[in-house]
């Protein structure tokens, strides 16, 4: 009998610390794992992106003097520029930095510069903007070296090709190969998707959200699209960011990741991880 009264205490036993063990193991694969053991993508060169739903928008590389209006609808358009020279008198270098276009005149005289004509003007930051001359003798810097006192300069063709597509709003993105940002399209038939934020929020969302990048973690907290425009981007303009910051690699959550990234100057990629 008490043979019995063993045996079944044992398995009574058994049994007990079974189900203990796995509660225990339940409990520990229920928090979400440490960023440490997490899966990495590698080598995507990633930005983040801001939308419009404009339906164009202009990125100025003022590393090599070059602009390129973006389309909907048709091939990037590539185009020669000239940017502000500080060594020149009275010259300022031309800001960085995400803008939007917030005045276009076909024509207008320049009150610091002796009444200069400027023509197809198209202003984003102040007092500087896009603009032909009269003259031909500025040609020759055009895509080549700064020349200008702050100004972006363009040859009449383009300035009449730009001032006949862009609007009031459509944005600018200006800088030194140096941008954690670019420009994409926005979707106006999934509208909900996108946050249109604040100028002073956005000014302040903008440098958290690049925080993500430089600490590897852009895949792993959402993020809002964001929508940019005429009512939430002024003559200020917006912070670009420092994509030498970015590392080579992000975490990412396991499983699917399917989603658009901008990378480099002129290219927009969509891909798909199975993680």
């Amino acid at each position: 009998m008490i043979k019995y009264l063993v045996v079944a205490i044992i398995i009574a036993a058994v049994i007990y610390y079974n189900l203990i063990e796995n509660t225990d193991v339940v409990k520990k694969e229920k928090p979400v794992p440490e960023t440490k053991n997490l899966p990495s993508l590698y080598n995507i060169d990633l930005r983040d992106t801001v939308y419009t739903l404009k339906p164009y928008y202009i990125v100025v590389n003022l590393a090599k003097q070059k602009g390129y209006l973006y389309s909907r609808t048709e091939p990037v358009y590539e185009f020669g520029i000239s940017s502000g020279n500080k060594k020149l008198l009275d010259a300022v270098e031309t800001n960085e930095g995400l803008f939007v276009i917030q005045s276009k005149l076909l024509k207008w005289h320049s009150e610091q510069f002796d009444s200069t004509l400027m023509l197809n003007w198209m202003g984003f930051n102040h007092g500087i903007g896009f603009h032909a001359l009269a003259g031909n003798s500025y040609y020759k810097y055009l895509g080549v070296k700064k020349s200008s006192h702050g100004c972006v300069r363009i040859t009449r063709e383009d300035a009449k090709y730009l001032y006949s597509r862009i609007e009031i709003g459509t944005p600018v993105l200006l800088h030194n190969e140096n941008n954690a940002v670019f420009i994409g399209f926005a979707d106006s038939s999934n509208i909900s998707v996108y946050q249109d934020y604040s100028y002073s929020n956005l000014y302040k969302v903008l440098p958290e959200r690049y925080k993500k990048l430089y600490e590897g973690r852009y895949f792993i907290e959402p993020l809002k699209k964001v929508l940019i425009g005429k009512n939430n981007v002024f003559h200020n303009g917006l912070p670009i960011g420092d994509v030498k910051r970015i590392p080579e690699k992000q975490l990412a959550l396991p499983g699917s990741l399917d989603t658009y990234y901008a990378v480099k100057d002129v290219l927009r990629v969509k891909t798909y991880w199975k993680i």
